[in-house]
């Protein structure tokens, strides 16, 4: 008796609902157990619950989407740039070759311009033994004397007896020495042509050196630069996806920062896709300013600033930050020349 009297009055609940409360009709009356409104209560906790979670990933889901769009716009933007440096860079090495093909050109030129000219001292001297003249003299004058009363003739400072018997007569003679000092007077004229083109070949080739020297110069400026301004921001901190060492960046970051901003040079966003650019080098040929990357897995992983000395300036993680570390404190998988020199 106390378990159907517990039963009626605990468990189970008395409803009154009043469909038409206007009306002469009975409002309804209805029992229901406690565990089933128990029931109904959670369902329709879980059923907002439900919606809840929906309308918050759906938001999310347009956050998502709304970040991939701006990334895809961002990748759009970083590929032009990089065709548009490629373009350049080839464009730089275009014109190297040219230069270096010009400068072989002239230099041939003037070998066989000095070659020439020897040619030229050469028959020059031959000419001279055939008239009699001093080689070292530039010109010699002579002068042809008759004399009706005299015993002898000069002809180009040599005497002939006027009775001696000549297979050439005074004529041909006279004739042919003319000959021989127009053509004296040519090849003079050709060497100072000669001359004057071989200096104008030497000073050419003096502005080519002076202009390689210079551009080698700047490379060796811009690689200090680069040095010198990464080093400035160590002791700054690391952060995952940070471009700007002033505020935190990671390793590809920091030297995407860098050599963008003191090296002139465009560099992609990862350390794996920068391991793709520039002209590996060995370790030996490493230069200051030039990229140490790092792999793990086979996979480049993390990518330093080699500073010279064995030494890389480098993002290194959250708890070291920007640091300068030895070039082995791991092994390096590749080393690039990104500067183009």
């Amino acid at each position: 008796m106390k378990w159907k009297r517990f039963k009626r009055e605990r468990i189970s609940l008395n409803y009154t609902v009043m469909l038409l409360p206007h009306s002469q009709k009975k409002p309804i009356h209805f029992k229901t157990p406690v565990w089933t409104f128990g029931l109904i209560f959670l369902g329709i906790l879980a059923l907002s619950g439900t919606c809840l979670f929906f309308a918050g990933s759906r938001h999310q889901l347009k956050e998502v989407q709304s970040e991939k769009e701006q990334l895809e716009r961002e990748w759009i933007l970083l590929a032009v740039e990089k065709e548009m440096a490629d373009e350049e860079n080839e464009s730089l090495r275009q014109a190297r070759e040219q230069q270096e093909q010009e400068l072989k050109q002239l230099e041939e030129r003037t070998r066989d311009t000095i070659r020439e000219l020897e040619e030229l001292v050469e028959r020059e001297n031959q000419i001279r033994q055939e008239l009699g003249l001093d080689p070292s003299a530039s010109e010699d004058s002579s002068e042809d004397e008759e004399g009706s009363e005299t015993d002898s003739v000069r002809t180009a400072d040599t005497e002939i007896p006027l009775g001696a018997e000549s297979s050439i007569s005074h004529t041909e003679r006279t004739m042919s020495f003319l000959a021989i000092q127009k053509e004296l007077s040519n090849l003079q004229n050709s060497l100072s042509q000669m001359s004057g083109q071989y200096d104008g070949y030497l000073n050419t080739i003096e502005e080519k050196k002076e202009a390689e020297a210079a551009e080698i110069a700047r490379r060796e400026a811009v690689r200090r630069t680069v040095v010198t301004s990464a080093l400035q921001f160590v002791g700054n901190p690391y952060v995952y996806g940070g471009n700007d060492p002033h505020t935190g960046a990671d390793c590809s970051g920091f030297t995407r920062y860098i050599l963008s901003h003191y090296g002139g040079v465009y560099l992609n966003r990862t350390a794996a896709s920068q391991s793709s650019q520039g002209r590996a080098v060995s370790a030996d040929e490493a230069r200051p300013g030039d990229l140490v990357f790092y792999s793990s897995g086979g996979h480049v992983n993390h990518v330093a600033i080699y500073i010279g000395d064995g030494r890389v300036v480098h993002a290194s993680n959250e708890r070291t930050g920007i640091t300068t570390s030895d070039m082995y404190y791991r092994t390096p998988s590749k080393i690039v020349n990104v500067l183009g020199d």
